[in-house]
């Protein structure tokens, strides 16, 4: 389960999972882009589906785990931007509390099968910057941590290693989903190429 609305570090960890023979739901608001996307992994001979999911409408995030109970039934892994690049207009936190309302219905599966992960995407991969939003991050890595002692889940983050740089997208990408199904580290923190533009 793919929960990013950076669509590009979002498709191409999506692209990597369903290669690789996972089963892949993308979510977020722009549905009619994700559905094309997962149209054509199918198109590779992947499994993948999009729904549509707006963290800051607690409907949607009904709605979305309904689908996702219908077309993959319980996911191994979640991937998501923690809300960073939620919508505008809505409050700040509101697409955040989304995140973790959402993350709080999916984790209780993982932790009763005794094995799952939870990739958390850093604030500059999801298209946004600054120390407090950092610091949420890291405040919910901790959580989590401590959530997952002795259950067989795991949490990690994918980072940019410089505050306020933007990492290379397809780099991320491929970096959110090894963490998912390679990958026992828990902090990946990359460098931005040198040059590289935003």
């Amino acid at each position: 389960m793919i929960v990013i609305e950076a669509a590009g570090i979002g498709q191409v960890a999506a692209a990597q999972l369903a290669s690789q023979g996972h089963l892949v739901l993308l979510g977020g608001r722009r549905i009619e882009e994700s559905e094309r996307f997962a149209a054509q992994l199918r198109d590779r001979g992947g499994s993948a589906f999009a729904a549509h999911l707006d963290l800051a409408d607690p409907r949607s995030i009904n709605q979305f785990l309904a689908a996702a109970h219908y077309l993959i039934g319980t996911p191994d892994v979640l991937i998501t931007d923690v809300g960073l690049a939620g919508p505008a207009g809505k409050g700040p936190d509101s697409a955040g509390v989304g995140a973790q309302t959402l993350a709080t219905r999916v984790i209780p599966a993982m932790i009763a099968r005794g094995s799952g992960d939870v990739v958390l995407v850093g604030p500059e991969l999801a298209g946004v910057s600054g120390a407090a939003v950092q610091r949420k991050v890291d405040a919910w890595l901790a959580a989590l941590d401590a959530e997952f002692v002795g259950t067989g889940v795991k949490a990690s983050v994918v980072r940019s290693a410089l505050p306020g740089a933007f990492a290379f997208t397809a780099e991320a990408g491929r970096l959110l989903a090894g963490m998912a199904t390679e990958s026992r580290l828990r902090v990946v923190e990359m460098l931005p190429a040198t040059g590289a533009a935003r």
